[in-house]
């Protein structure tokens, strides 16, 4: 009923819900009825529960994280490997990055760009590099035009994220912003074949880094 009421209204991200009590009356059921159905969409990534005197329930946008949850289960059981994630971005990421180059609206490329000065402008920051090169690839997946591409390339990028929470180099991090750089020139060219052939080296590239840096850790961890 509420998941109706925000996919109906198409309600934005932010927009404060009604209260519980409101929300009850609406609807005509109780509470508890209400509040157990604001936390299965919590869960689901369509809301966010906010507590504190400006705290209350907003919708959000992490459609995502379903998929992120089951992954991130799968890893720790063992069911599934980073090798695994990588295997399936070389799949799907080369295609996203051709439709973004042929599909990218001018909003797009300017996200893009105002991306890639802000990090050219703190070329000293690791961390920073480092989110914002997540970001790059989550804007192409935007630009590309397919809300599943997002929501496929948010759940691998947040699982990559935290499992090379410590793989923070900024050598390889300027190195990475600099492919994106190129990939984003060819992307203005509108040159689909390019950008797929860059992207794919990218993803080799970070995927020898971070098994690299992880086989270390492991040895590191076992020798401690």
């Amino acid at each position: 009923m509420i998941q109706e009421k925000i996919l109906r209204q198409r309600l934005q991200q932010g927009a404060r819900l009604p209260t519980e009590r409101e929300l009850a009356e609406e609807f005509q059921v109780s509470r508890t009825v209400i509040r157990e159905a604001i936390r299965e969409l919590e869960v689901a990534g369509l809301v966010k529960i906010k507590k504190g005197p400006k705290g209350g329930v907003f919708i959000d946008n992490a459609y995502h994280k379903p998929l992120s949850t089951s992954l991130r289960k799968l890893i720790t059981s063992g069911w599934i490997t980073v090798d695994h994630i990588l295997e399936v971005r070389m799949l799907i990421e080369p295609h996203i990055a051709s439709q973004a180059t042929l599909k990218a609206r001018k909003s797009d490329i300017e996200a893009m760009r105002t991306l890639l000065e802000h990090s050219m402008a703190n070329m000293d920051d690791a961390a920073l590099l480092k989110k914002n090169n997540i970001e790059f690839h989550l804007l192409i997946a935007k630009a590309a035009g397919n809300p599943v591409f997002c929501i496929l390339m948010r759940s691998m990028m947040d699982i990559l994220e935290e499992i090379a929470r410590d793989f923070l180099v900024l050598s390889m991090e300027r190195a990475f912003l600099e492919t994106h750089r190129r990939i984003f020139e060819l992307i203005l060219q509108r040159d689909p074949e390019k950008v797929k052939k860059t992207i794919e080296e990218d993803i080799l590239d970070v995927n020898a880094k971070l098994s690299a840096f992880l086989r270390k850790a492991k040895l590191s961890s076992s020798l401690s």
